[in-house]
């Protein structure tokens, strides 16, 4: 199961986290495959290139202590999930 924040700022989130995104049709999940932490205007920003449904991917940019809405649902849900590093698997 996924765990959903609407509280987290874009500086927190990683690679393989999906980001509530309107691309003009209302905000629906993407995944991060890259992040590039960068300024904008002076002011601390973060650039992210998502993916698609299809593969395809496209850049946004948000301000690092923007409030997004993000899911850890492909960090959590890995076959490595819940195992300890030296843990019998």
């Amino acid at each position: 199961m996924a765990s959903t924040s609407s509280e987290d700022r874009a500086a927190d989130v990683a690679p393989g986290d999906l980001v509530d995104v309107d691309r003009g049709d209302g905000p629906r999940p993407y995944k991060v495959v890259h992040r590039d932490d960068t300024t904008s205007g002076g002011a601390a920003a973060v650039l992210f290139t998502f993916e698609d449904d299809d593969g395809e991917t496209f850049d946004v940019e948000f301000a690092a202590d923007a409030v997004v809405t993000r899911a850890l649902e492909s960090k959590w849900e890995s076959e490595q999930a819940g195992h300890e590093p030296g843990a019998p698997q």
